[in-house]
């Protein structure tokens, strides 16, 4: 930025701060500051990669810029190696700052993207859309209305990027870190992870106490570990030399980072997304898979009639549009859609590693209640901790269904084990 430097921390986005940034980029004038600033939490299943607050400020003089802000910066947890989330950082900042408006993801008001690498500082800060929308946070899931009403944007955003596999927008894609999913480089970033989280989710998912039917009595033994032992080969067939298609997929879109209202000068389009560190290329249907196993979705939503439904309409949709795919067939749209349904799973595994083990040998975090050995109860939790299991749970059956849904298990093992095996995480005696 230039003006100020960014703080090393979350504490150092102070109102004097904040008054520096509206100043620079001229949303309040010279003589105006910021005289107080109200700070909250954003809820712990947004975070994961960064720390975050919201705020409210109060200004000495009178003003049309917004009061509410979400700030963004480096996390206190590190659940990824350093140079992977710089990485994610990288993406974000360029979300948001790098596209114009009807090229685009809808966003926020951007305030803020800036970054001081080598001392390893970042800031995003941008208008809080919960002051003009509605936030739909996993508590509140999704309805089937609400989700068809999203179907039509997302896809226009499929076939706005599709075939960015080529070309100038590859190029684009590639200057950013944004790559394909079925890439070496991005699939080599979560196989040492997966294998440190496998045994010990596998251990989670088989406890009836956690969830109701178990995932081994749905659809078979250590799904978890049988994944990672085929994690190359099944996706495979979801890169573009394999013959798949190719788009832009947010990353992340799910509730936590949704947000719905009726258009107006804040949010034209009446959706906006936000949080695009994860962001990829990937199959036409990347971001409706997605979506639909996130835990942001009712039940009802995602399984039976209604999935099909659901599936039907997008791909309807896309074909009507599209120019790069006619002759894209719904046999091939719905096995991309059945390969790219476990992509928030691969996050859950192997980023959950971190979750997983600390709860296993250390009694820490969330997952302590199941995995390790204090004797902790879920009274013994943090509210935000309450919160992140709430989730998990939600997403959990929900990836349960959507796996039975389209047989993941028996189709892992139709595959070659990858080679070298993954070597996994052992578990401690007492979940032995």
């Amino acid at each position: 930025m230039g003006v100020v430097d960014i703080p090393a921390g979350l504490d150092g986005f102070t109102a004097d701060f904040m008054t520096s940034v509206l100043r620079h980029q001229g949303w309040i004038a010279h003589t105006n500051e910021v005289v107080r600033m109200d700070e909250a939490g954003v809820g712990m299943t947004a975070g994961y990669f960064s720390a975050l607050k919201r705020v409210r400020c109060t200004y000495r003089e009178p003003t049309d810029a917004p009061t509410g802000f979400v700030i963004k910066t480096w996390p206190a947890l590190e659940i990824m190696p350093r140079e992977t989330i710089a990485g994610y950082f990288r993406r974000d900042l360029a979300a948001h700052a790098g596209f114009a408006a009807d090229e685009f993801y809808p966003r926020p008001r951007l305030l803020l993207a800036a970054s001081d690498e080598p001392r390893n500082r970042w800031a995003l800060i941008m208008e809080d859309a919960e002051t003009f929308a509605t936030h739909k946070v996993h508590e509140t899931e999704l309805t089937l209305a609400e989700t068809r009403s999203l179907i039509p944007h997302l896809v226009d955003q499929a076939v706005r990027w599709e075939g960015c596999d080529q070309g100038a927008a590859a190029a684009r894609l590639d200057a950013i870190g944004v790559h394909l999913w079925a890439s070496p480089a991005n699939l080599d970033v979560y196989r040492a992870v997966l294998a440190a989280g496998a045994p010990f989710l596998d251990r989670m998912l088989a406890m009836p106490r956690w969830i109701t039917p178990t995932w081994p009595d749905v659809l078979g033994p250590d799904f978890c570990q049988a994944f990672t032992r085929r994690y190359t080969a099944f996706f495979a067939g979801v890169h573009p030399d394999a013959g798949a298609t190719c788009t832009l997929s947010h990353g992340d879109l799910r509730g936590d980072n949704l947000f719905l209202g009726p258009p107006g000068p804040a949010n034209p389009d009446g959706w906006l997304v936000i949080d695009f560190q994860l962001m990829h290329r990937g199959p036409v249907p990347s971001d409706l898979a997605y979506l639909l196993t996130s835990g942001s979705v009712r039940p009802d939503v995602y399984s039976g009639d209604n999935l099909r439904l659901i599936l039907r309409e997008f791909y309807d949709g896309f074909m009507a549009s599209t120019r790069r795919y006619p002759a894209y067939r719904f046999e091939q749209f719905e096995r991309e859609y059945a390969a790219m349904s476990t992509v928030l799973f691969v996050y859950f595994v192997g980023m959950g590693a971190a979750y997983w083990q600390a709860g296993a040998f250390r009694n820490e975090l969330a997952a302590r209640v199941e995995l390790g050995n204090g004797g902790a109860t879920e009274a013994d939790l943090a509210p935000e901790e309450l919160r992140q299991r709430m989730w998990w749970r939600k997403a959990h059956a929900n990836f349960r269904e959507m796996f039975r849904t389209f047989d993941v298990y028996g189709r892992l093992q139709t595959l070659a084990p990858d080679d070298p095996p993954p070597v996994f995480s052992e578990l401690p005696a007492h979940l032995r």
